[in-house]
């Protein structure tokens, strides 16, 4: 035997090139005739199929006075159809081993569909009986302003609840349907009747609004066909393209919310920002999240991890179809509250103390990083793309964003967070047993505009 080999210099071993950047893939649109969209995303490995319906209906449609109607009207959806009434609906859901859930946000409805592939046809005939023929029984309307109702005293038991939506009402001038609870207040859900439900969808679930989106293994068949026998003979009467308007700032204030007796102080912060039309958006993500939004951001680093004044502080951004807000929201003892809110104020400044190149690095990769996990199963990549299409966004917006993000640079984000954010001008909320929280915020000069209990603003 030769061993010759032995004495042969080896080979140089291949430079491993870089990674591609990662890439979401991209869906196939198509038409029904009904002016339906359908959005299909070839998943292979994927057997159980995850199916949104989008619908585009701003919230600022609904009546003033009927606010939360759409919420109400999207939750009763399940409880029944023309050809399966009441529980036999759920029944027959089960049966597919279908699971059917919903959701309504400012730019409009949600209805969620997952199921086994090869019970697909007969989950998605239930799926559209649900949105196209629901039976709005009086029953169940009164039933879900009643859970709505209990709803309502439920947040209004927790600050950390409550609070971002007290910043909500500060922030946006009461013209604007944004200031107000997507899932209506009391006053306006008591005025809630059958009648209004059964015409507000009769109105506004039309097709032409309307679209679909389905993930899943495909390979071998055309989920088309089938999308369009069950959903084509879904008719409208053709509505014009929905309208969004940013929601109108109010003046920066102030407020104590009220809550006697309570040992801690819950606080937000903000102000109104841009949509994810705008092209500061990748650099004020990266930028929030250095700032606020990791755990080891400026304000965590120093008001958590340094003073002890919380168990947690977070900053993020509360994008709309049109226009949106920053928040800041967090818990501390009463007695270190004034404090924090100083403290807070001075780290959220930009001013002097621009972001470094780690802290923008750091904060890139994680953008970078997360997003492709988010989107491993179908479920996140349908919801995902719903999402864009709620949003007014194109279909390839994911890869775009995240290119945009790539390119993020510490003066770039730093740009744009001074742009946005201002900490000498954005609004206050502060919740907490107002006695004993007026003389020391008073120390530190901040004055409240006005002290409010928190039922008479989010109740």
């Amino acid at each position: 035997m030769s061993f010759d080999f032995l004495r042969r210099p080896p080979r140089p071993r291949p430079t491993p090139a870089e990674p591609a950047p990662w890439q979401a893939p991209l869906p196939t649109l198509r038409w029904l005739d009904n002016g339906m969209r359908v959005v299909v995303h070839q998943l292979p490995g994927q057997h159980v199929v995850s199916a949104v319906l989008v619908l585009e209906l701003p919230l600022a449609t609904e009546p003033r006075r009927l606010e939360g109607i759409a919420t109400i009207g999207a939750r009763c959806l399940d409880e029944g159809t023309g050809r399966h009434p009441g529980p036999a609906f759920a029944e027959e859901l089960a049966r597919a081993g279908a699971v059917l859930s919903l959701s309504v946000a400012q730019a409009g409805v949600r209805v969620h569909l997952e199921v086994p592939i090869s019970h697909l046809d007969r989950a998605l005939a239930l799926f559209a009986e649900a949105v196209i023929r629901p039976t709005l029984a009086e029953a169940d309307i009164e039933r879900h302003v009643a859970l709505r109702l209990a709803e309502i005293d439920q947040v209004l038991s927790r600050p950390a609840s409550f609070t971002p939506l007290l910043l909500r009402a500060v922030v946006f001038d009461p013209s604007s349907r944004a200031q107000r609870p997507a899932g209506g207040t009391r006053a306006t859900l008591e005025q809630i009747r059958p009648d209004d439900v059964h015409a507000f969808h009769a109105v506004h679930f039309d097709p032409s609004r309307a679209a679909l989106v389905l993930g899943g293994d495909f390979t071998g068949t055309d989920p088309f066909p089938l999308v369009e026998a069950i959903f084509g003979g879904w008719s409208g009467t053709g509505l014009p393209p929905a309208g969004y308007t940013a929601p109108a700032p109010a003046r920066p204030a102030v407020v104590l919310a009220d809550r006697p007796g309570a040992v801690q102080a819950d606080i937000a912060f903000g102000g109104p920002a841009p949509d994810r039309t705008d092209p500061r958006w990748a650099d004020l993500g990266v930028a929030t999240h250095a700032v606020g939004g990791a755990f080891w951001s400026r304000l965590n680093r120093v008001l958590r991890e340094e003073r002890g004044f919380t168990y947690g502080i977070s900053m993020g951004l509360l994008p709309f179809r049109a226009g949106g807000a920053y928040s800041v929201t967090s818990s501390f003892r009463t007695e270190v509250a004034a404090q924090a809110v100083v403290a807070a104020r001075r780290l959220m400044s930009l001013h002097g103390a621009p972001l470094t190149p780690a802290e923008v690095t750091d904060a890139v990769a994680f953008s970078v990083g997360l997003l492709p996990l988010r989107l491993a199963t179908a479920r996140g990549m349908v919801e995902q793309t719903a999402s864009n299409l709620l949003n007014g966004l194109p279909l390839g917006y994911v890869n775009e964003h995240l290119a945009r993000i790539r390119a993020v640079t510490t003066a770039s984000a730093t740009a744009a967070y001074t742009e946005v954010v201002d900490p000498a001008a954005m609004s206050l909320v502060v919740a907490g047993d107002a006695g004993t929280l007026l003389g020391p915020l008073a120390e530190q000069g901040i004055i409240p505009d006005r002290v409010v209990r928190p039922e008479d603003v989010v109740g």
